[in-house]
């Protein structure tokens, strides 16, 4: 019978094969539906089966279907999570979640489900292979590691496009589930299968074979969804032919995929069309040295005092704070401090630039921007006047790039400036008090007794600056909801958020010469414990990489042991580029455990992808951490009270390393756990690492575009 079944559907597919061919050869001029899709395995490619093509850098995937295949067991809940991301061109990355139960009402703390919960990661290669008439090829691994193995699998591929038809075939090498000779293997074998575009629409249709099973279905492209960050959505239904269960029966079934693609930063080409599409300024041509404002005597010139108060008014209005202006020889000066565009400091800078250049008095040839957090010079930027002006108009950044001045506290000292007189040169204070509202979770992700189980709350941040590069910052929780396995009484009740005062300490920054930078805090920490946390970062003056050192060291006041919680770590970061870094050191954990560490960091825009692997004695973790900013690109301007969002929140996940010694993946929440500064001062006051002068050089036409966005209306 299962013989017989299988004939019956090879028929039809065959000639659905032939008939694509058809039709692919009759519009062999029409376009290909734009993007990819996410195959159920948690890889670019059909159904079922990957393809050749893979993420763009800088992409992320969020998929959820339903699709189980049928050899694993009879379920009645079926689900696929996968994240997915383009790390590097040529190279994606994926996640996968798979969870195949039959959950019960069992009591609280029991197992609630039968059937595999499974975290699975998956990679692919695009090969760098380029040439006249020869398809993508491709090489990648399901299933990389785990404590238990449901789909591992790696394989080969080829992808193709022909006019609307785009093919793939590759060849996979399958294990079986849980490495036991005679269970299942989900990809295994010769697969392939074709996607062709219908007609003029964005849908398409699907065949294939993923060596196991084969399958069919419809598949639609959304256009971008400019208020979703030109995100894509794309949709697919299908039905498998001739799918088993392990004991042979007949399993066909209808499923269902989801799939949202979207580009985690921007590319400078939409920066630069965005900037163009808004009010332009005037041509140079009709302006004077620099553009006049309306003065209070009708008739006359502004003079270099007016300028520089008009420049301080409209520095204000945007929402800066600390606005100090003056003149050094025929070069304008400007500092200011910025709280409230806090996604990057690229996007106030290029406001102070943008109006200073426009607002200058006559004659100026170079304008210095001085960025400043609580007091401290974080950066100095500066610019030819009349280059900037230009690209202001043109978007052409590459007299600005040649011209441009920048580094990190190059000796600076404003005792030569002469300031302007009144609120322009004061530099006055109109930020007090600046509160920051951040989420923080607590979860666990495909254990036996949940699906997810979680802890989430809200801590309110308070910080006064005192004094010079000193602030007073305390930490409050109150928590907002959590699942019913992290109650008291429940089996992941260690997790669950606590209410009340967190966090009351001073922190002190300071520069020791040019290139070394140090935080240091002392006081109250994780609600009862009294100690001390601090980073030192040294930047190479040969380069952009740097030296970290970090630590903490906390006494518990309550009758808990140990009574003593270190930590340390040492780092070398090596910049590869401007938004690529790998970090690598030696760390003393949380648990008292040694051992060395990695990261792997990139940078999209403003979201950071990290991947990271750090051992603690006999145990491994490996995980991934995405950091992205949880607050307005402009947020509230400067005033008594300040409020903003997380401009930098970072979620992780991580999973242990199974091996000879550690035979099983268990829940330990407290293992192998790095440094965990309360206070980040990357963050908090070096623009979370991006401070490298190659790296202002970077985002000239963000900074553009920040002009266009939040300051060109100031104008008028």
């Amino acid at each position: 019978m299962k013989t017989k079944n299988k004939k019956n559907i090879a028929h039809p597919l065959n000639q659905l094969a032939t008939a694509l061919f058809g039709i692919a050869l009759l519009q062999a001029s029409a376009a290909q539906a734009q993007g990819v899709g996410i195959a159920s395995m948690g890889a670019t490619g059909g159904l079922q089966i990957p393809s050749a093509y893979v993420l763009g850098s800088g992409e992320m995937a969020l998929s959820f279907g339903d699709y189980q295949n049928p050899k694993l067991g009879d379920f009645s809940r079926h689900q696929n999570f996968t994240l997915g991301f383009g790390v590097l061109p040529g190279v994606e990355l994926f996640g996968r979640f798979a969870e195949y139960t039959n959950p019960n009402k069992d009591a609280d703390g029991a197992r609630n489900a039968n059937g595999p919960r499974d975290i699975s990661a998956n990679i692919k290669w695009q090969l760098p292979i380029d040439l006249p008439g020869l398809p993508k090829l491709a090489i990648g691994a399901s299933d990389l590691s785990g404590g238990a193995v449901y789909f591992k699998s790696q394989y080969a591929v080829a992808s193709d496009q022909y006019g609307p038809l785009r093919w793939s075939l590759g060849y996979a090498r399958g294990t079986p589930s849980l490495g036991r000779i005679g269970n299942p293997k989900v990809l295994d074998g010769l697969f392939g299968g074709g996607e062709l575009k219908l007609g003029t629409s964005r849908a398409t249709l699907l065949a294939e074979s993923d060596g196991t099973q084969r399958h069919a279905g419809l598949r639609y492209y959304s256009d971008q969804i400019s208020w979703l960050g030109d995100s894509q959505l794309v949709g697919t239904v299908q039905r498998s032919f001739g799918a088993t269960t392990f004991s042979g029966q007949a399993a066909d079934s209808t499923n269902f995929n989801v799939s949202l693609i979207l580009p985690m930063g921007t590319s400078d080409a939409k920066r630069q069309a965005k900037a163009n599409a808004s009010k332009p300024l005037p041509a140079l041509s009709v302006l004077p040295a620099m553009s006049d404002l309306s003065t209070a005597d009708a008739g006359m010139s502004a003079t270099a005092a007016d300028r520089m108060d008009d420049l301080a008014r409209l520095l204000r209005s945007i929402g800066l704070d600390r606005i100090r202006i003056g003149m050094l020889g025929q070069q304008l000066v400007v500092e200011y401090e910025n709280y409230r565009y806090l996604h990057n400091e690229a996007d106030a800078l290029g406001l102070v630039l943008g109006l200073a250049v426009e607002t200058a008095p006559a004659g100026t040839s170079r304008v210095h921007a001085i960025t400043r957090k609580v007091g401290q010079i974080v950066l100095e930027t500066s610019v030819d006047a009349l280059a900037y002006q230009a690209f202001l108009r043109d978007g052409d950044a590459s007299l600005v790039r040649s011209s441009m001045g920048s580094g990190r506290l190059p000796g600076y000292d404003d005792s030569g400036v002469q300031w302007a007189q009144g609120n322009a040169g004061a530099g006055s204070r109109k930020s007090w008090l600046r509160l920051q509202i951040r989420p923080l979770l607590n979860y666990t992700l495909g254990t036996e007794y949940g699906a997810f189980d979680y802890s989430l709350a809200a801590q309110l941040r308070s910080t006064v600056g005192l004094w010079r590069g000193a602030e007073l910052y305390t930490d409050v929780v109150q928590r907002v909801s959590n699942s019913r396995n992290v109650e008291p009484a429940g089996i992941f009740a260690s997790s669950r958020q606590t209410n009340g005062l967190q966090t009351v300490a001073l922190q002190q920054s300071f520069w020791l010469g040019e290139r070394s930078f140090t935080s240091v805090g002392a006081g109250r920490y994780n609600y009862t414990d009294r100690g001390a946390e601090g980073e030192s970062i040294l930047f190479l003056p040969w380069n952009d990489d740097s030296l970290h050192v970090r630590g903490s060291y906390m006494q518990h006041q309550a009758d808990v042991l140990p009574r003593v919680l270190e930590a340390y770590s040492g780092s070398y970061r090596w910049r590869m580029n401007t938004t690529t870094w790998l970090e690598a050191g030696y760390q003393q954990y949380t648990d008292r455990s040694t051992g060395p560490s990695v990261a792997f960091t990139r940078w999209f825009g403003d979201v950071a992808l990290q991947l990271f692997a750090r051992k603690g004695g006999s145990a491994t973790f490996v995980g991934l951490s995405l950091t992205v900013p949880l607050t307005p690109r402009e947020g509230m301007g400067a005033g008594l009270i300040q409020v903003s969002g997380n401009p930098s929140y970072t979620q992780s996940i991580r999973t242990q390393r199974t091996s000879a010694l550690v035979t099983g993946n268990f829940i330990a929440n407290d293992a192998v756990r790095p440094v965990a500064l309360n206070y980040q001062p990357e963050v908090e006051l070096l623009n979370s690492g991006r401070i490298a002068p190659s790296y202002i050089k970077d985002q000239l036409q963000r900074m553009r575009e920040s002009f266009y966005l939040f300051g060109r209306d100031k104008l008028n």
